[in-house]
């Protein structure tokens, strides 16, 4: 009679353990989007003249929970944040003043989907140049 008891606590045991490892959900890749668009939401990014600034607008369905990162070149998160549910329009003015010249990654995501812009910052040495008018008759 232990013996058979033995068997069934072994076999529920196992049969835990094989549950358990099956139950483990498997991480799909978010897709990639192409022309700042995708099922869930839309985003355009514009440079303010004259300036190290970007404006981000975003369009989205209420309800869906969307992420912005920016990234350094080694994919280090420098800014992350989560857009409100509650919002269909959201508007973000990213300042690049303080942020050293490089290649840095913004990412738009949610649950599925993704879009990915990079972004190239290089600061233009200004030089006076020492001009003469020279008029010939």
């Amino acid at each position: 009679m232990r013996n058979v008891m033995k068997m069934i606590a072994a076999a529920a045991f196992t049969l835990l353990l094989v549950t358990n490892v099956s139950a483990t959900p498997r991480v799909e890749p978010k897709a990639e989007c192409k022309n700042n668009s995708c099922e869930k939401f839309k985003i355009g990014m514009y440079r303010v003249k004259n300036t190290t600034s970007m404006n981000l607008l975003m369009e989205k369905e209420k309800g869906e929970r969307v992420v912005i990162r920016l990234m350094n070149a080694k994919g280090k998160v420098l800014h992350e944040e989560y857009v409100p549910r509650h919002l269909s329009k959201y508007g973000r003015k990213l300042n690049f003043e303080e942020i050293n010249d490089g290649v840095y990654t913004l990412e738009v995501s949610n649950d599925y989907e993704k879009i990915v812009k990079s972004i190239y910052l290089a600061t233009n040495e200004i030089r006076e140049v020492e001009r003469t008018l020279v008029g010939i008759n």
